[in-house]
């Protein structure tokens, strides 16, 4: 395991000094033009974490605690936005003077950074709170620093927090951050004050490859070559990488041995990786986090294996995380690859970090950066980690960026007819074939090995945030207006079949299990699967068509996805992809929860052509390299908006039980550039359930407000997402937002649940005052009708129903819930149901190390992507045994005398937890919603 330390500069001084050499930028006006003046502050908003708004509230952080990097962002003018903007469509534009014509950070700055002037001001006041400068971005967009809680609470004028999540202590910040008004103008968003790290979440899988014990088959790198055809480069061209670097982030130091011996084992010459130690780094390794960068920093390699490869870390700070060495990577323009593991659900990250990153990823394409990630290990509700799925469909950033490349899951389906003998040799080929034993190419179904106790499927869905870039379009493709997810797909099963690879087996970092070939002294093998293995193979597939291409500045791809789909919509296609259309990524989800009225399951199943399961397949990766460069890209010459738009969509009628059989919706968009500018203006296409509706569907803006009816009464009964998508003007850029509704029918037999909303309080180990639901019947509806409770994330609390089955013969009737904040024997229905489905979502899921302690690790938010299988069962039921344990919860017991039971209580955390009610009748299914706080 590794470690990492914490690269800054001390002195204010040096900063400065820091500041003064930066390239003049001539063409970059100042825009702190007022004295910078503590006493008149502007809030910098949304920087609050969604996870710091569930976890346990322990109070003030404590004063000395060390932050090693916050970040501050800048924005950019809206004339800066606008080039911007347009220099990303003329980089992919082969009839434009900049096509290919890539940035270095110093030009980048020099055109969308700040002024020298500006930055020393910043900077100037950032020393004069008493905070270190860790660093100023070579591109002049964001300045990260280090200080204590004290003084970052005093410069910033922002409360930190200590907090607990599932028994692990973090600090955070509960207030959004106050600036100079001078300084909040020019600032995006601030990250790092709060520790909630992503975390990677894996399952140790049972092995498959041809094994000279077992007779069974894992995926080493000589499979790979040959299933996705990359013999014929690697062997007969030549085409191994050589000369291209790729950039693997991460948040753990590696064991180099490990690497060296994976390569060992794989027949690979010995390519060990560099190490790039970003801002706020500290040495070590980090048990949870070193097996996923263990397999990016190997399987990268392997797949390109002469490519220079950088693992970028902030080893093991407390404070700074990956996205910190993305930031790394890209502003010092380490790599023409980037490849990151790790995301979470577009809702899961508070709106600032996202805006945050989204905008590196911008500066990554313009630099000729191509960024790969994960599209997530839930399937099509990528906001949870297990079974059944509360929170509907959702999709993984940064993947979902249209900056990004997104890489979905598939898995081998050889067929029963044949069984595996068609495609696999009996042994393993030597250690020349590069420990191979696959014969062809298998044919691919969409990974989905969910299950009972978890989540294991391709991540790929509609984004809630992006609108679709001009690039996307194709046979399948939806008319959604909205980025599509995934890209293209490589196997990430971790049962059928895993990839072998080596990572460290204690704390000391020079042990491996990797002591005989792939195996350790007791004959083990390391296995793993999930889309954090196909997004680094996609990295490694990118190095060689670099390499084909020529290699240098000049043939760097940037931003890939317009050729990607411009392959895909070529007469190639056939050759290019192996086009996936047998499965589904759907997850089971909670009846009544959304987009799932009725129970089952939710997702998306293949097709032909593209589809929200697997993208446009698998590659055919000789002739995706060679094909490249005889197609054109597509979404070429589109223009697009200019400035940040934002997207709400309101309404004055009821959100939920709204039986009138329309809906009059409310847009607004906004100018969230931060300049000044007109209002936004053009039209705006209306969605429910993120899909067109037929017709009419637009609306056009007057003063940046639209109004728009949709008819209800031909909508199925239930939830629904009405939605609106800003196309975008001259000034601005396209933009999404959206609403949630609960719809009765106009003219069916149905029923209505309310209040739509409520709020509910006590103390823990107290019950809370009733809250009193009304059932109203609709349209001749009679019968009975069943109340349930469950709530978003682990809380230890119980809820009862008085009743909890009502029936209905004419008029309306009531049921009265009582929370109480606490589990006991006595209780009523958990509302976590701990003993079945402990409920900490909103992150992708099972978690990494090893196998080691597991349990209240399993519950934590975030992380990403890869999979372990043979331990999981295990894992899960240690993970849903110690839930209470985990939710930092406390408990008690009594005995009840002799020969009786002992019965335990465990009292809930202090927070504010969201509880979703739901009244279910046959497939009618209504919900409302309890804001529940604990004191």
């Amino acid at each position: 395991m590794h470690s990492r330390l914490f690269p800054r500069f001390a002195l204010s001084a040096l900063v400065l000094f820091a500041v003064s050499v930066l390239p003049a930028r001539a063409g970059v006006q100042n825009r702190i033009n007022a004295p910078v003046s503590s006493s008149n502050r502007v809030a910098v908003q949304h920087t609050i974490s969604p996870r710091a708004l569930r976890a346990q509230d322990l109070g003030s952080a404590p004063a000395d605690r060390k932050l090693e990097s916050i970040t501050l962002h800048f924005n950019m003018t809206a004339a800066q936005q606008a080039d911007l903007n347009q220099l990303l469509i003329d980089q992919q534009n082969p009839s434009s003077p900049s096509y290919h014509q890539w940035l270095t950070p110093a030009q980048f700055g020099a055109r969308f950074g700040l002024s020298s002037s500006d930055l020393s001001k910043v900077t100037s006041w950032l020393t004069s709170k008493g905070l270190t400068i860790a660093s100023v971005a070579p591109s002049s967009n964001y300045v990260s620093v280090s200080g204590t809680v004290g003084q970052v609470e005093q410069a910033f004028g922002v409360s930190m927090h200590a907090m607990s999540e599932n028994g692990q202590q973090h600090i955070a910040n509960v207030t959004d951050p106050q600036l100079p008004a001078a300084i909040a103008n020019i600032v995006t968003g601030i990250t790092g004050l709060h520790d909630f790290k992503l975390k990677s979440r894996a399952r140790v899988a049972t092995p498959r490859y041809t094994s000279s014990v077992t007779g069974s088959h894992y995926i080493a790198p000589g499979d790979f070559y040959t299933i996705y055809d990359v013999n014929q480069l690697i062997s007969g061209n030549s085409i191994n990488g050589s000369g291209i670097s790729i950039a693997i982030v991460g948040q753990t130091d590696i064991s180099t041995a490990a690497v060296s011996a994976f390569r060992s084992a794989s027949g690979l010459s010995s390519n060990l990786p560099t190490i790039v130690k970003a801002t706020g780094y500290v040495a070590g390794i980090v048990s949870a986090d070193v097996d996923e960068a263990q397999l990016d920093v190997e399987w990268s390699g392997a797949v390109a294996p002469n490519a220079t490869i950088l693992f970028v870390t902030v080893g093991s700070s407390p404070t700074a995380s990956v996205m910190d060495a993305l930031n790394y990577a890209i502003s010092n323009n380490l790599a023409p690859i980037v490849s990151i593991s790790y995301g979470n659900c577009e809702s899961g990250w508070g709106q600032s970090e996202l805006n945050s990153i989204n905008q590196e990823l911008q500066q990554a394409n313009a630099q000729g950066i191509t960024v790969v990630g994960p599209s997530g290990d839930s399937g099509a509700t990528d906001c949870d980690i297990d079974p059944p799925a509360d929170f509907g469909l959702a999709v993984d950033f940064p993947a979902s960026s249209p900056f990004a490349t997104s890489a979905g899951g598939s898995m081998f389906n050889e067929g029963s007819a044949t069984g595996t003998t068609s495609y696999w040799n009996s042994n393993s080929s030597s250690s020349t074939s590069n420990a191979g034993s696959a014969l062809s190419y298998i044919p691919e179904t969409v990974w989905n090995e969910s299950n009972s106790t978890g989540f294991g499927a391709g991540g790929g869905g509609v984004s809630a945030y992006f609108s679709k870039p001009a690039w996307q379009v194709g046979t399948g493709v939806p008319s959604d207006s909205s980025r599509d997810v995934p890209d293209v797909s490589f196997n990430a099963a971790s049962g059928h079949d895993g990839y072998l690879f080596c990572s460290v087996a204690t704390s000391a970092a020079s042990l491996t299990p990797c002591t005989n070939g792939f195996r350790d002294s007791s004959s083990n093998l390391d296995v793993v699967g999930g889309t954090s293995v196909a997004a680094p193979t996609l990295a490694g597939v990118f190095a060689l068509l670099e390499q084909q291409l020529g290699g240098g500045t000049a043939n760097r791809i940037g931003n890939a996805n317009p050729m990607i789909y411009g392959l895909a919509n070529s007469t190639y296609y056939n050759n290019v992809f192996h086009d996936i259309t047998s499965g589904n990524n759907n997850s089971t989800c909670q009846q009544g929860t959304t987009n799932c009225p009725s129970g089952g399951s939710i997702g998306y199943n293949a097709a032909p052509g593209y589809d929200l399961a697997t993208g446009w397949g698998s590659l055919d990766v000789y002739n995706f390299v060679n094909k490249w460069k005889l197609v054109t890209p597509t979404g070429s010459g589109v223009a697009t908006g200019s400035a940040i738009s934002s997207t709400t969509v309101t309404t004055s009628a009821a959100t939920c039980s709204n039986s009138s059989g329309s809906l009059a919706l409310t847009i607004a968009v906004a100018n969230a550039s931060g300049t000044s500018l007109t209002a936004p203006t053009g039209t705006v296409q209306i969605l429910v359930d993120n899909v067109a509706l037929t017709g009419t569907n637009t609306a056009t803006l007057s003063g940046g407000s639209a109004t728009f009816t949709v008819n209800t009464s031909t909508l199925s009964s239930g939830g629904h997402t009405f939605g609106a998508v800003y196309l975008g003007d001259g000034n601005y850029a396209a933009s999404k937002g959206s609403l949630y509704a609960d719809i009765v029918s106009s003219s069916q037999k149905d029923f209505a649940l309310t209040p739509c909303t409520a709020p509910s309080s006590t103390a823990s180990g107290s019950s809370a005052s009733g809250i009193t639901f009304t059932i109203t019947p609709a349209n001749g509806f009679t019968g009975t009708v069943n109340l349930t409770a469950n709530v978003d994330n682990s809380v230890a609390a119980s809820y009862t129903f008085s009743p909890a089955t009502v029936t209905i013969s004419s008029g309306a009737v009531t049921s009265t819930l009582v929370l109480t904040a606490d589990q006991s024997s006595t209780s009523g229905t958990f509302l976590n149901a701990q003993n079945s489905h402990p409920a900490s979502h909103i992150a992708p899921w099972y978690i990494a190390g090893s196998g080691a302690s597991l349990a209240c690790m399993m519950l934590l938010v975030l992380p990403r992507r890869r999979r372990w299988g043979a331990l999981l069962a295990l894992l899960l039921s240690v993970a849903a045994i110690s839930a209470s344990g985990c939710g930092g919860s406390s408990s008690s017991s009594s005995s009840s005398g002799s020969g009786g039971t002992t019965p335990s209580t465990t009292f809930a955390a202090r927070g504010t937890y969201t509880v979703n009610v739901t009244a279910i009748s046959g497939s009618l299914v209504h919900t409302s919603t309890v804001t529940f706080t604990v004191q």
